[in-house]
């Protein structure tokens, strides 16, 4: 039985993950860390789901992750 990732879901949490990086950008790292640690925990979830989600919520999954790692690269640069 496969599972779905809404995407009201999706667009919420790509929606936080644009806000985080405009907090980054106003240097309010603490609210923009706030936002990726919330979004991260929802697509934890998911993660842990994965093998039953459907082919289009796997992408939407992969899309989100994937921002996610690059607001964490531009919060926590490499040193």
């Amino acid at each position: 039985m496969s599972h779905s990732f809404a995407y009201k879901d999706f667009v919420d949490y790509r929606a936080k993950l644009n806000l985080a990086l405009d907090d980054i950008a106003k240097d309010k790292k603490s609210a923009a860390s706030n936002r990726l640690r919330a979004v991260i925990k929802h697509l934890d979830d998911m993660e842990a789901n994965r093998d039953q989600l459907n082919c289009e919520s796997i992408g939407r999954l992969n899309h989100l992750q994937k921002m996610a790692h690059e607001v964490d690269g531009v919060l926590h640069p490499p040193k």
